[in-house]
């Protein structure tokens, strides 16, 4: 990208209702007229590409300026190399609609003109569950691969189980689950997956005392930073006969 241009005067005011019809994300004729009665078009933001393209955008100067317009796209488009040649693309933002929301719009740019790259994501999540009337801590290992609005992979994590002490000793159990997992974000431009559902299986070898017989999990995993995640979920044993609610906190 060479330059930014930012011209707000009546001669453009002009050009975008000449030019209206050939905005990306044009609303139904009832809403554009509410769009353009209540938030009308004062200003117009133009990002030039070396490939001697423009990325236009109109929107009312009560709404957003052009300092945080230029903060907000300047990033995106750096790596927008999919941008097509010789070619002028438009939109309209306003937030009251969702389709030409701040977010949309960098969402449908980034979609459309940066090249994405699967990859693959390992972490080591610690937590602490609150299980059946317990807490047990868990550690594991997750393996995901990330495609551009979704995840797909597993892990492997151990509920650690303290039973009573017998004669002052404590028998720590180990509870082995293998999960396969679905990450998701959709609509969203960050690359961290915020939701995670998924399902387990008890591999135990060694009897536990927490669990007995056929057990499974399923639980929805919901990240509240970088770093902290809040899960909720249930697990089953006993052959199914035996539900445990569970809640807790993970550390990435």
């Amino acid at each position: 990208m060479k330059r930014i241009l930012f011209v707000s005067c009546l001669a453009m005011l002009c050009a975008f209702q000449a030019s209206a019809q050939a905005v990306e994300n044009k609303l139904s004729t009832s809403n554009q007229e509410w769009l353009d009665r209540d938030w009308p078009v004062t200003d117009t933001l133009v990002f030039d590409f070396p490939n001697e393209s423009k990325l236009v955008l109109y929107f009312n100067n009560t709404e957003f300026n052009v300092e945080e317009l230029t903060e907000e796209f300047e990033p995106l488009l750096r790596k927008a190399t999919n941008f097509p040649e010789f070619t002028t693309i438009a939109y309209r933002l306003g937030e009251n609609f969702p389709s030409t929301g701040l977010k949309h719009v960098k969402y449908q740019l980034e979609k459309k003109y940066i090249p994405y790259i699967d990859s693959l994501e390992m972490t080591f999540p610690v937590g602490l569950d609150y299980t059946g009337g317990d807490f047990t801590p868990v550690v594991g290992f997750r393996a995901l691969v990330n495609w551009r609005n979704f995840s797909l992979g597993g892990s492997i994590t151990n509920t650690v189980y303290f039973p009573e002490r017998i004669e002052n000793n404590v028998k720590v159990n180990s509870n082995w689950f293998a999960n396969a997992e679905f990450a998701w974000e959709f609509g969203n431009l960050e690359r961290s997956r915020r939701n995670i559902f998924g399902v387990g299986y008890l591999i135990n070898e060694n009897k536990s005392q927490l669990f007995s017989g056929t057990t499974m999990q399923a639980y929805y995993n919901r990240k509240l930073s970088k770093n902290i995640s809040i899960q909720v979920g249930v697990i089953s044993t006993e052959n199914f006969k035996t539900f445990y609610p569970t809640v807790g906190i993970r550390f990435w």
